[in-house]
């Protein structure tokens, strides 16, 4: 159906009275060339083979490696350049193809993070191929990069493993290396560790040989050409469960005791492997896959070719304890990670400028898998949801192209954000609504066959899109990666000669707050759309600045500009429009009811609609009965959330608790505190949801429901406090949580054994507003009881309550040192976050420009953007609070939802 409607575009659809033409576009993006694209090191020396050995035991803060680099040197060179970090050269030299030898003098450079190679005799290297022979120490990292260790616990006692996080650019912090995507090279690892311990790579071990001395020596497969980042290891003591798919061996792997948690992820495996296959028309990459759940130390997820790895609570799920969503949660993640061993595995990006090509694509596929093999979860619904707070960056002066420009080693975690991931995935769906999905499909199988084992720009992207699709990809989709920001397109109708003649315009949507928000005149967008009226439905391509469709009849139903959802814009209705589908709102589509009510509350926070107009949407949701009602629930707790912390300190926000008190105390009466045998995922989501919020906004009932179960939880009963709501029960408990209530929760955080029940109790703890207890807490963050994510993450945990981000924010300047030790390097940690994130939910505008200026002096240009991120966000809650603290009081008085 999509694909007609892109045909009917080119027949002719658009009926359109363009007014300006349409602005210079952004130039289309180069395809792939080695020599062109940008990095620190020389393309002259090309590396081609890694023989790596490495000396790893768990009990020991150093490592000893030694490495043979084949290279390539396209011309004579009086010095070789690669990257090393943290290492303590112990030998160097080169060999020749001839086989004569010399030796290499060392010379570090900490500013580039290079060793430059440079001959003891003084000579030139010659044009040809090379060995590279080198030795060192390095030192085992802390903080979930590079080679690190993992402390915790098993059954109680202490344990330890070694597993590696090499992106973006931590692989030169283990051996020296050229650490940049555009080098692929294959890499032919050996590793010698105690005997007790296992260890894993990327490829399948071919041999293991016992030492005399308790030290074994692994060795493994080489692996294809990869990038550097994409190495990995893991030493430790680990759980194994096994299975097949075809020839290709499946291992998840889990800190003893936790394989059986592991097995909800094999499911989804198997499931997931064959339809990517399928769909990038290339078989899974590598002879094996491993994932590793990862305990206590890493943040996220790794996509190293062959051997995958997951902060814990994202891989494993305990049907006895975890929360339903985590189901979701976990599959999701899988299937990014999955879908990575082909884009940016298989086919890898040529430098960090094109980071997009990686993680937008992966968390498009993510979200199809989603919608492909678990739709009763309605992920289209509830992606809209988590689209908001992207879209509110992206309409702030904070935002980015979605391909930024060139992007600078040690700022590469800038790009890892949600204007990537988000953004970018949601530039691809519209690009699919606008192609047809097998277009689309042709397209990628096309561009991963040409591109196998090699990197790739945008460029070659839309060559092979735009050869699919027989038209210029490249204009339309540049209009939307290569420049910043988002479109508000405004609607309005009337009837001309018994038709009706929508008008349409384009501009940038700003939100108001920040005295930097106005843009330079922006390149216009070329939008896709799709117009809907009853079951009439036209394809458009808005290309300038004002347009105007022409449809036959004049009548009363509602008209909808971005039906279905797929566009990444804000439409703002003419009131005349709006008087049309606020009274049937219950009778749309049930995407384009949750795109209404988004779209609505951003027109609210940019002064452009009146709260009025968007409470009449909200007090219509308890009369849905549909699949829709629990995810829009959700999307009107998020709404709600936001306007709590942007009135804090006004009057109108006692009136928004009794409002919301109101709206959500009898759904979650409708809704029990049990769940129901066979509900739907969205509705457990929402209870724990309800439960959470409404105890925020003191409802006393709620509040007493939840400390009469909290015996029960802390007591290890499932009886009256079931898995789903455990963690919701906690938080509720946490908010008004008295001193024994406190002390019980804190000691559920140390003594926890896992990072599900660690985030569980860290929320619960952060949920309260009592200073003093706050300040305990804040005190664990460097008490080293915790492991460092837990630990730097309660700074920012504590000020997601405003009247406590003062007390926060002093307390992470008082501590910056310490917590940024904890947080990991500049480049890729959270160190840039530590001061920003601890202003929170604030919507103190003069807290967060003493941050900004604090966030300067301390990281300089390596801060200025996290800093300005979240110095727009407060000034735009500062800014609704001064607009529409009156006015919502006003619309607010009297309000009742209607049932």
């Amino acid at each position: 159906m999509i694909g007609a409607l892109a045909a009917a575009l080119l027949a002719g659809l658009l009926a359109s009275a363009a007014v300006p033409a349409v602005n210079a576009a952004p130039p289309s993006p180069a395809r792939f060339d080695f020599a062109a694209t940008p990095g620190v090191l020389s393309r002259n020396v090309v590396p081609q083979r890694y023989e790596l050995l490495l000396q790893l035991d768990p009990k020991l803060e150093t490592f000893d490696g030694e490495v043979t680099i084949h290279l390539r040197l396209d011309r004579p060179m009086a010095q070789i350049e690669l990257h090393a970090q943290g290492l303590e050269s112990r030998g160097a030299r080169i060999v020749s193809a001839g086989g004569a030898r010399r030796g290499l003098q060392v010379q570090p450079d900490s500013a580039r993070s290079t060793w430059r190679l440079v001959p003891e005799d003084g000579g030139m290297v010659t044009a040809g191929e090379h060995r590279v022979e080198l030795r060192w120490r390095g030192r085992v990292q802390r903080t979930g990069e590079g080679l690190f260790r993992v402390d915790h616990r098993v059954l109680g006692q202490p344990a330890r493993m070694l597993a590696t996080q090499l992106q973006a650019i931590h692989a030169r912090t283990l051996l020296p290396v050229f650490d940049e995507p555009v080098f692929r090279a294959v890499f032919d690892v050996a590793v010698r560790a105690p005997s007790e311990l296992e260890v894993v790579s990327n490829m399948p071990r071919t041999e293991r040989l016992r030492g005399e001395r308790g030290i074994d020596l692994h060795r493994f497969a080489p692996t294809p050409p990869m990038p550097a980042y994409l190495l990995a290891l893991a030493v430790g003591r680990f759980d194994v469960l096994e299975d097949r798919l075809g020839d290709l061996p499946l291992r998840m792997l889990t800190a003893p005791g936790k394989r059986e948690q592991a097995r909800f992820a094999m499911q989804s495996t198997r499931a997931l492997l064959p339809w990517f296959a399928d769909l990038f028309g290339q078989p899974p990459p590598m002879p094996k896959l491993d994932q590793l759940a990862v305990p206590g130390t890493r943040e996220g997820a790794m996509e190293d070719w062959g051997l995958i790895s997951y902060a814990e609570e994202l891989l494993l799920y305990d049907p006895g304890r975890s929360a339903p969503d985590s189901r979701r949660t976990v599959f999701a993640l899988i299937a990014h990670e999955l879908s990575h061993q082909w884009f940016g595995n298989l086919v890898s990006i040529a430098s960090w400028n094109e980071l997009w090509l990686n993680e937008a694509f992966a968390t498009w596929m993510e979200h199809k898998a989603s919608e492909r093999f678990h739709p009763e979860w309605q992920p289209a619904l509830l992606r809209r949801a988590r689209l908001d707070a992207v879209m509110e960056l992206d309409a702030g002066p904070a935002t980015r192209a979605v391909r930024p420009g060139p992007v600078a080693e040690a700022r590469v975690a800038e790009v890892f954000d949600g204007i990537t991931y988000l953004k970018g995935a949601a530039l691809l769906a519209m690009l699919e609504s606008w192609l047809g999905e097998g277009v689309m499909q042709r397209g990628l199988a096309a561009y991963v066959a040409e591109r196998r084992l090699a990197p790739a720009t945008a460029g070659d992207l839309w060559h092979h899109l735009g050869q699919a699709a027989g038209r210029d990809v490249s204009a339309v989709a540049t209009s939307w990666t290569d420049q910043p920001g988002m479109p508000l397109v405004e609607a309005d109708a009337s009837c001309v000669d018994g038709r009706t003649q929508l008008r349409l315009r384009q501009s940038r949507l700003l939100l108001p707050g920040a005295p930097d928000a106005t843009p330079a005149s922006p390149t216009l967008w070329r939008i896709p759309l799709r117009v809907a009226r009853g079951d009439e439905t036209r394809a458009l391509l808005l290309e300038a600045a004002e347009s105007r469709v022409e449809l036959a009849g004049c009548d009363a139903r509602p008209l909808l500009v971005n039906a279905g959802g797929a566009g990444w814009l804000r439409v703002s209705y003419s009131p005349a429009l709006l008087a049309r589908l606020h009274p049937a709102f219950v009778q749309l589509p049930t995407v384009d009811r949750m795109v209404l009510l988004s779209d609505s509350f951003a027109l609210l926070q940019s002064g452009r609609l009146a709260p009025a107009a968007y409470l009449r949407l909200l007090a219509q949701l308890p009369t849905l009965h549909d699949a829709s009602r629990a995810p829009l629930f959700s999307l009107a707790l998020q709404h709600l959330d936001y306007l709590d912390d942007a009135l804090f300190g006004s009057p109108a926000q006692a009136r928004l608790r009794a409002a919301g008190r109101a709206l959500l105390g009898p759904e979650l009466a409708r809704l029990g505190w049990s769940p129901r045998v066979g509900e739907d995922a969205a509705v457990g989501r929402l209870r724990g949801e309800l439960i959470e919020r409404l105890a925020a906004f003191d409802d006393s009932a709620v509040l007493a429901e939840a400390q009469a179960r909290l015996v029960d939880l802390l007591g290890g009963s499932r009886r009256g406090a079931q898995a789903s709501i455990r963690a919701s029960v906690l938080k509720a408990v946490g908010t008004q949580a008295n001193e024994a209530e406190f002390r019980a929760l804190l000691t559920g955080l140390r003594n926890s054994e896992d990072d599900e029940d660690r985030g569980m109790y860290a929320a619960a703890l952060a949920a309260g507003r009592h200073p003093g207890r706050a300040a305990r807490l804040l005190e664990e963050a460097v008490g080293g009881r915790l492991p460092s994510g837990t630990a730097t993450s309660l700074p920012g945990l504590v000020a997601g309550q405003p009247e406590l981000a003062e007390l926060a924010y002093a307390f992470s300047q008082r501590h910056f040192d310490a917590l940024a030790r904890l947080s990991g390097s500049l480049a890729m940690g959270q160190r840039p976050w530590l001061l920003p994130g601890a202003v929170g939910n604030s919507n103190d505008a003069a807290l967060a420009e003493r941050m900004a200026a604090e966030q300067r002096r301390r990281l300089g240009d390596a801060g200025v953007a996290a800093a300005a991120r979240v110095l727009a966000q407060v000034r735009q809650r500062a800014a609704l609070r001064e607009r529409e603290a009156g006015p919502l009081a006003a619309a607010l008085e009297g309000w009742i939802p209607l049932r």
